[in-house]
C-alpha cells in the first residue's frame, strides 16, 4: 500500500511500529520521498513526542538540511532546548545547517527568555556564510522590542544594512510596541520603519497602524490613514477584526460618520461581527453623546441567534458609563435589571461602574447591595472600588464615612490607597476648607510611598485657597514640585491664578500667567476665564480686551509673549468669550468695545457667537444716551 500521499496514515503506522519495536517497518516508510519523511517527522509535534521523531529521523537513510530542520522544529515545539541545540550542532558538522536551521534554533532560544544567545545565533549565522532574512530579524525584532526599544532600532538597523527592508510583520511588531508612554521620537521611527516597506499595507497592519496612532494619541496622522482608506487606495477589508480596529478609531477622533460606515460596509459584505467588533461600535455611540443608540445596537443583536452569543456584560458597559455620565441615572439601574435577567456574568469592571453611578447620582444607599452582588459573585473589591465608594461619601459630604473606608483599605492586605485614593480625600477636605485635615491625609500619602503628582498638586493649592491661606498655597506648590522633581503643569497653575482672582489680586493672578508662559506652559479656556472675569469685575475692560484678542488670535503677541504660546489648544470656549462681552457690557458700561470686539471675533474659526446679543448691546447703548 501506498502511504507516500498520506501522513496522517504514515504517522498511525509509525507510531505503532515504533511502540512494537519494529524498526523495520518504520524504515521501509522513510525510504519514501524525503517531503514525505520530513513531513511525518513533523507529525509528532502536535503530540509533543520527540523521541518518536528522532527515531524517526534515525531511521531515514539519507540526511537533509530539511530532515535536521523538522526535527529541530519537534525540539522546539517541544521546548527541549538541549536536544536542538545538539541537532543544531550535527547539522553544522554535516554541513546541512542552513538559515532555517539558525531561525528555528534562534527560536528556541527565544523560547527561553535567552535574548542574548539568540543574538549570538545570527552573528554564527553570518559567520557561516549564511544571509539572514526577514524571519531571523522579525523573531529577535519581537522579542527585543517587550525588552528594550533602544535595542530593537538597533537591530532594525542591522536588519536594513543587510539590505533586507522590513515587511508587513515587521511593521506591525514595531507598531504594537508603540504604548501611550512611548516617546515621540520612537513612534516617528516606527513610521519611517511602515513607509520603508512601502505598498506592503494589509488589513493586518492597517489594523496595527490604527491602534498604535490611538494609543499614542496622534489624531493627526489617524486621520490622515482614515482619510485613504476611504478613499479609493484604501485596501479591501475581510475581517471583522480589522472592521473593530476601524470603527474604534473613528470613535477615537469622534467621526461616527465614519464609524457607522465601516459598520455598515461589513454587514453589507456579510462579515460576521465578533463581540469585539461589536464592543467597539457601541463604545462609539455611546461614548460620544449616544447612549441610547448604542443600546439599541445591543438589542439588535440579541435579537438574531447568529449575533445574541456576542453580547456581554463589557458590551453593556459600554452603555452604562455613558448614561451615568450623562446624568441619566434611571437608565443605569434598569439596565442593570435588564442584564441580570439576562443572566450575564459581571466582572469587577462591571461593578465599578455600577458604583461610580452610585457616587455620581450622590445614592450610596445602593452601595451595600451592590457589594452584597459582588459577594454573591464572588468578586472581590479592589483599589478602584474603594475609592469609588470613598468619592461618592465625599460627594455626598460625608467625610467621616470617606476616612473609615480609607481605614478599611489600609487593612486590606491585598493592597493599598493609591494616588487616587488619597486626591479624592484631599479633594473632599478641600470643598469643606479643611486645612488641618488635609495635611494630615497629604502627610499619610507621603509616609505609605504614594508619589504625589501635579494633580495632587492643584487638589493641594485648591485646599490651601477654599481654606483662605493663600500664601501656603504658592508654598505647597513650589515645595512639593521641587521635592519630587516635576514641573508644575497648566492646571496647577491655574488653580495659583484663581486663588489670586479669589482675593481680587490680578496683578498678581496676572504675574502667575507670565510665570505660566515663560515654562513654555500652554494655557487652556479655564486660563483665561479666570483672568477674564477678574480683569471684569475689576472694570480693567482693556487688560480683558487685551487679553481675548490674545487668546484668539486676534493680536499677534501680548506684551512680549508671541501668538504660539497665548492660544488654547482647540480655542477658548465660545461661552467663555459671550460673558466677557457681557462683562464688559454690563459691568464695565462699555457696549462700543464689546461691539468693536464682536466684529473683531466673528473672523475667529470656531467660535459660536450669539448674533442677537449686538442689536441688544446697540440699543441699550441708545437708550442710555452713550449712543450719538
Amino acid at each position: 500500500v501506498d502511504l507516500s500521499q498520506d501522513v496522517q496514515a504514515q504517522h498511525a503506522v509509525a507510531a505503532a511500529a515504533l511502540q512494537a519495536g519494529r524498526g523495520d517497518v518504520v524504515a521501509k516508510l522513510v525510504a519514501c520521498p524525503e517531503a514525505g519523511a520530513s513531513a511525518l517527522v513533523r507529525s509528532f509535534a502536535a503530540e509533543g513526542n520527540f523521541e518518536a521523531a528522532r527515531n524517526v529521523f534515525k531511521a531515514c537513510p539519507t540526511k537533509t538540511s530539511s530532515l535536521y530542520n523538522a526535527l529541530l522544529s519537534v525540539a522546539v515545539d517541544c521546548r527541549d532546548l538541549a536536544a536542538a541545540v545538539e541537532l543544531k550542532g550535527e547539522a553544522v558538522v554535516a554541513g546541512l545547517a542552513d538559515v532555517v536551521t539558525y531561525n528555528t534554533i534562534i527560536k528556541a532560544h527565544l523560547q527561553n527568555g535567552a535574548l542574548g544567545r539568540a543574538r549570538e545565533v545570527l552573528g554564527e549565522l553570518r559567520t557561516a556564510g549564511l544571509e539572514p532574512n526577514c524571519v531571523t530579524f522579525n523573531e529577535l525584532i519581537d522579542a527585543t522590542a517587550k525588552k528594550s526599544l533602544r535595542d530593537m532600532w538597533e537591530l532594525i538597523n542591522d536588519m536594513q544594512s543587510c539590505g533586507l527592508k522590513p515587511n508587513q510583520v515587521t511593521c506591525s511588531i514595531v507598531l504594537k510596541s508603540i504604548q501611550s508612554c512611548s516617546r515621540p521620537e520612537d513612534f516617528e521611527k516606527a513610521m519611517a520603519v511602515v513607509e520603508q516597506a512601502g505598498d506592503a499595507m494589509d488589513e493586518v497592519l492597517l489594523s496595527s497602524l490604527c491602534e498604535a496612532c490611538i494609543r499614542s494619541r496622534r489624531s493627526d496622522l489617524l486621520a490622515r490613514v482614515l482619510q485613504q482608506q476611504r478613499s479609493s487606495r484604501g485596501i479591501a477589508v475581510k475581517g471583522a477584526h480589522t472592521y473593530g480596529s476601524l470603527i474604534r478609531a473613528h470613535g477615537s477622533l469622534g467621526d461616527l460618520e465614519g464609524a457607522w460606515e465601516a459598520w455598515k460596509e461589513m454587514k453589507t459584505r456579510r462579515i460576521a461581527p465578533t463581540c469585539i467588533t461589536l464592543g467597539c461600535m457601541v463604545e462609539a455611540v455611546a461614548k460620544h453623546g449616544n447612549p441610547e443608540a448604542g443600546y439599541r445596537l445591543i438589542r439588535e443583536a440579541l435579537a438574531e441567534a447568529s449575533t445574541r452569543p456576542l453580547v456581554n456584560a463589557v458590551i453593556y458597559c459600554s452603555v452604562l458609563k455613558a448614561f451615568s455620565h450623562n446624568k441619566c441615572f434611571d437608565r443605569v439601574w434598569k439596565i442593570h435589571a435588564e442584564m441580570r435577567e439576562l443572566k450575564l456574568q459581571y466582572s469587577i469592571v462591571t461593578y465599578n461602574a455600577l458604583i461610580d453611578a452610585c457616587a455620581r447620582s450622590c445614592e450610596m444607599k445602593r452601595i451595600t447591595p451592590l457589594l452584597e452582588e459582588m459577594a454573591n459573585d464572588k468578586i472581590e473589591p479592589n483599589v478602584i472600588t474603594y475609592s469609588t465608594v470613598l468619592k461618592g461619601y465625599c460627594q455626598e459630604n460625608r467625610l467621616d464615612r470617606a476616612f473609615e473606608v480609607l481605614a478599611d483599605m489600609k487593612k486590606n492586605k491585598d493592597f493599598s490607597p493609591d494616588e487616587v485614593t488619597y486626591n479624592t480625600l484631599l479633594d473632599g477636605c478641600a470643598r469643606f476648607g479643611m486645612f488641618d485635615r488635609g495635611m494630615e491625609v497629604f502627610k499619610d500619602m507621603e509616609e505609605a510611598g504614594v508619589k504625589p503628582s501635579n494633580f495632587t498638586v492643584s487638589v493641594l493649592v485648591k485646599l490651601a485657597n477654599r481654606s483662605k491661606r493663600p500664601a501656603e498655597a504658592f508654598e505647597l506648590a513650589e515645595q512639593v514640585a521641587r521635592k519630587y522633581n516635576f514641573r508644575p503643569n497648566m492646571h496647577v497653575y491655574n488653580n495659583l491664578m484663581n486663588c489670586c482672582t479669589a482675593r481680587g489680586q490680578q496683578a498678581r493672578a496676572l504675574e502667575v500667567f507670565e510665570q505660566m508662559l515663560d515654562e513654555r506652559i500652554r494655557p487652556d479656556s479655564r486660563t483665561y476665564k479666570i483672568l477674564l472675569q477678574c480683569c471684569v469685575q475689576n472694570g480693567e475692560k482693556e487688560q480683558a480686551a487685551g487679553l481675548l484678542r490674545a487668546a484668539t488670535g486676534l493680536a499677534p503677541h501680548y506684551g512680549r509673549f508671541s501668538a504660539s504660546v497665548l492660544q488654547p489648544k482647540g480655542g477658548v470656549a465660545s461661552d467663555v468669550v459671550m460673558d466677557t462681552l457681557e462683562g464688559l457690557v454690563n459691568s464695565c458700561k462699555d457696549e462700543a468695545l464689546a461691539l468693536e470686539l464682536y466684529r473683531e471675533l466673528r473672523a475667529v474659526p470656531g467660535l459660536s457667537l450669539d448674533p442677537k446679543k449686538p442689536m441688544r448691546w446697540a440699543s441699550g447703548g441708545m437708550r442710555g444716551g452713550r449712543f450719538d
